[in-house]
């Protein structure tokens, strides 16, 4: 067995479709489908049926997912070993974000760590919370940044590196324009614009706002984009509760007013994979992120401070 094989393997395993994993994995879908029958030739049997509308794993293909990911681990295990004991800085690190922290913290961050670690090769992410840990647990990608404490899976370490306040953004000239801090109360029936639920913003809005409670916003639309949503509010469609740095250089575009609630902000999380010997090159990220990425803010953003738990 081919350990780019298991990899693309595990990729069509975890989605259950083929176009999803070539764009985890970095190639042709019929790159996908070669190598997936390349492993099934190899191992002699089916390991995903094909009748159906949607893939499904076989009795043999659910027994290769017990290990694949094992095997995987080790062999990244030994290629850090090996690198550790050479003292290397080389090979690729793929990062993954959320699409606000994508356009908005990461790139100084990586500017930084490039300069210290030219000879590794960066690959950025953009991806939705649930997406971006399913690729960190299967390894398609080697650490991953995005809102929310978790819980999170045992197989993924993480840390807090920041907190970000929270911000109702809304039209220049709406009627709550000029309030220090905006309340729950004061947004009974307001049309508000959100993400789809399952989205850490969709959560952060939920619990912002509980159903059945008296005097919620009104949801004016669903959005599985965040710029987007800032977009729209823009043009007068209505409110959204996000974190500071969605609005970030509005040029006069969205009014901001600090959020009054319960909670106030939510934590960025630095999100990997555990493993028993952790890629140098990874090892030197993680630690530029702890480093640095509490120090960046968007200039109209007030400073945060990093906290960090393992």
């Amino acid at each position: 067995m081919q350990l780019r094989h298991l990899k693309t393997f595990m990729a069509v395993a975890s989605t259950l479709n083929v176009t999803r994993a070539a764009e985890q994995v970095h190639l042709a879908q019929s790159s996908v489908t070669d190598q997936i029958q390349a492993l099934e030739a190899d191992l002699g049997t089916a390991l995903f049926d094909r009748s159906r509308r949607r893939l499904q794993l076989t009795e043999p293909g659910q027994r290769l997912l017990e290990y694949a990911g094992d095997l995987l681990a080790r062999a990244e295990e030994a290629r850090a070993a090996v690198a550790d004991a050479a003292r290397l800085s080389t090979g690729r690190l793929t990062i993954g974000a959320l699409e606000t922290l994508c356009a908005n913290w990461l790139p100084p961050v990586l500017a930084t760590y490039q300069a210290e670690h030219s000879a590794v090769r960066l690959q950025l992410k953009v991806a939705g919370s649930g997406e971006l840990r399913s690729a960190v647990r299967s390894g398609v990608i080697d650490v991953c940044f995005t809102f929310g404490a978790g819980p999170f899976e045992e197989e993924l370490q993480h840390e807090l590196v920041a907190e970000e306040g929270l911000v109702i953004i809304a039209p220049p000239r709406h009627r709550l324009a000029g309030r220090e801090m905006i309340q729950a109360e004061d947004l009974a029936g307001e049309p508000f614009l959100v993400t789809e639920m399952g989205c850490v913003y969709r959560q952060i809005f939920e619990s912002a706002f509980p159903a059945g409670q008296p005097g919620r916003p009104r949801l004016a639309g669903e959005f599985s984009s965040i710029a987007a949503i800032r977009r729209l509010v823009e043009s007068g469609v209505g409110y959204a509760l996000v974190p500071r740095i969605v609005a970030a250089e509005t040029g006069g575009s969205l009014a901001v007013s600090p959020w009054g609630g319960d909670v106030r902000s939510v934590p960025v999380s630095m999100i990997w994979r555990r493993q028993r010997v952790q890629p140098l090159a990874l090892r030197h990220l993680l630690e530029a992120a702890r480093q640095s990425i509490a120090t960046i803010r968007p200039d109209d953003a007030h400073p945060r401070h990093a906290t960090r738990s393992l």
